[in-house]
C-alpha cells in the first residue's frame, strides 16, 4: 500500500527517512482499523485512501495554526493564517470571554499588571477574565487565572 501513496520525500538524512517510513506504516495501519471498523458497522461509503490520508494530515496541522492565532503578530499573518487554513479569527467573537484579541475599535485601557507609574496602555486582553494586559504581560491566560 504504501507503493501507491506515500507521505515521503527525496531525502538523504536517514533520519528523516526513518520518520517517513513510520508515518507511512502508521498511515497505513490507520486506514486499515477505519476501512475494518467502516465495514462491521455497516457503512458503504468509505473514503479512498488518498482522501483517508488527505484528512488525517489536515487533522495533524490543524492544532498549531489555531495555537498561533493567540499571539500576538501582524494582522498581515493572521490574515494568512485565517484564511489558508479555513480557521476562524479569534476576532469573530470579539469582547466575549475565552478570546483573545486586540480590536482596533476598541479602547485603549490601562494594563493591570504594570505600575501605574508607567500607564502603559494596551488592546490586550487575557482569556479568561478579560482583564487588559500589555504585550509584555500577555499570555493566553493571566497570572491570576491559573
Amino acid at each position: 500500500m504504501c507503493s501507491v501513496s506515500s507521505c515521503s520525500r527525496k531525502t538523504r538524512r536517514w533520519p528523516l527517512c526513518i520518520f517517513y517510513g513510520m508515518l507511512n506504516a502508521a498511515n497505513v495501519n490507520s486506514y486499515i482499523i477505519y476501512k475494518e471498523n467502516m465495514e462491521r458497522v455497516g457503512n458503504r461509503q468509505i473514503m479512498s485512501r488518498k482522501k483517508f490520508m488527505l484528512q488525517v494530515g489536515k487533522a495533524l496541522i490543524t492544532p498549531w495554526p489555531t495555537s498561533r492565532l493567540l499571539l500576538p503578530l501582524p494582522r498581515s499573518l493572521l490574515f494568512l493564517i485565517t484564511t489558508v487554513g479555513n480557521i476562524p479569527s479569534p476576532g469573530s467573537a470579539a469582547g466575549s470571554p475565552g478570546t483573545s484579541f486586540s480590536d482596533s475599535r476598541s479602547a485603549l485601557v490601562r494594563c493591570c499588571e504594570c505600575p501605574v507609574k508607567s500607564d502603559k496602555k494596551t488592546r490586550h486582553r487575557c482569556n479568561k477574565c478579560v482583564k487588559p494586559m500589555c504585550s509584555r504581560h500577555l499570555y493566553p491566560v493571566c497570572g491570576d487565572c491559573i
